[in-house]
């Protein structure tokens, strides 16, 4: 009865819903798109990650030339920002190739718009099951998160990881291990997003996937060092040497223990300890459940232990569809507040997230619902 009284219900607020989740897209990704390709203030992390790039293509290292540096190009200028591991430079190869700017920012509106199309095609997946107009719906909800706009708007990898873990994701589920392997090692251009991810292989005991990552790594650095003429191992240490002059900005585990006296390094590295132990845990107890279930996990965990800003809230679409994979499923009042909760923490412009009271409560509901999917997912353990 209750499941019936659910089914009538829905039938009238899902369509409501996902016409006002629809309008939001279209919204959002309006202002994405304008400030990703035409607005001349717009795109600003973009142009960085440009910069760093063309210094590659002539054969210097990004992190080298920065302010005060004499081999300082005047069309591209000082490196003023970064962290980037170096097979992440390797990965620009394609990203961000040899062009001006102004035709990056096209080329990147494209490869923003494939990844969107396959975050859709994707949620669909995880919606059809459930009916047609909650495959809707599943897509809608996954469109209107409001950081998309930010990330679009900024030029960031956000939504283009969050394709290659889809990907990653796909080829898993068909056994395609090493070629899952290759495409996650891509996604670990931001390790910040996409490292903990890498555990899922570990733990599902995918040898080939494991091995084919750290093969890429191992070589793409090794070739970006090559054309650069500088060692992975220095290029390492340059990478950590510009990341911690801004760990401490955004909202995190880190700004908690910053607060409380701890040095942004010393916080950085023990929440990567804490974060890595806690998460390859949750795989090896969670190891037979859901492949979504376990890049929920992973997505949470890992917005949460280290430096992001607010175009990161992208990667927790994975929780997003956790959450709606679970509320059909599994019908019920408490899911369904659920998923509320998570929506709106999603879904809020980015004007509103950026106020530090509304970012406590974000993560309040994060972390809250992280631990209901949790304890749902043992008691469904427990009773099968």
């Amino acid at each position: 009865m209750k499941i019936k009284y659910f089914s009538f219900q829905t039938q009238k607020l899902i369509p409501c819903l996902s016409i006002v989740l629809t309008i939001l897209c279209f919204a959002y990704f309006i202002r994405g798109f304008y400030y990703l390709l035409i607005d001349e203030i717009g795109a600003k992390d973009l142009y960085s990650r440009w910069q760093e790039q063309q210094y590659i293509y002539r054969g210097l290292y990004p992190y080298d030339i920065t302010k005060g540096s004499l081999l300082i190009d005047p069309k591209i200028g000082a490196i003023t920002s970064g962290g980037y591991p170096p097979w992440a430079f390797f990965s620009g190869l394609i990203f961000l190739p040899p062009i001006s700017f102004e035709l990056t920012r096209w080329y990147y509106g494209l490869l923003n718009t494939i990844s969107l199309v396959i975050l859709a095609v994707f949620a669909y997946q995880i919606g059809k099951p459930y009916g047609k107009l909650t495959a809707w719906f599943t897509v809608v909800a996954c469109l209107s998160i409001s950081s998309h706009s930010t990330t679009l708007g900024v030029g960031q990898y956000g939504i283009i990881i969050n394709a290659l873990l889809i990907g990653v994701f796909w080829l898993l589920q068909k056994g395609r291990n090493f070629s899952a392997g290759v495409l996650l090692g891509f996604a670990l251009l931001k390790p910040s997003i996409s490292a903990l991810y890498f555990f899922i292989l570990v733990i599902r005991k995918r040898v080939d996937s494991v091995f084919a990552c750290g093969l890429y790594i191992v070589i793409s650095s090794s070739i970006i060092g090559v054309i650069t003429q500088v060692s992975p191992i220095y290029m390492i240490q340059k990478m950590i040497k510009v990341s911690k002059y801004y760990v401490n900005s955004g909202y995190s585990g880190i700004n908690v223990l910053t607060n409380l006296g701890i040095n942004p390094a010393t916080a950085t590295i023990f929440l990567a300890i804490v974060g890595t132990a806690i998460v390859i845990s949750l795989f090896y107890l969670f190891k037979d459940h859901s492949l979504l279930f376990l890049l929920a996990i992973a997505s949470v965990i890992g917005r949460l232990w280290t430096y992001h800003l607010i175009y990161d809230n992208v990667m927790l679409v994975f929780l997003l569809l956790a959450v709606i994979d679970l509320t059909f499923n599994k019908p019920n009042k408490s899911n369904i507040l659920i998923l509320t909760l998570v929506l709106l923490s999603l879904s809020l412009p980015a004007k509103v997230t950026d106020l530090p009271f509304v970012q406590i409560i974000q993560s309040t509901i994060w972390v809250s619902v992280f631990l209901y999917v949790l304890i749902r997912a043992i008691s469904f353990s427990k009773r099968g």
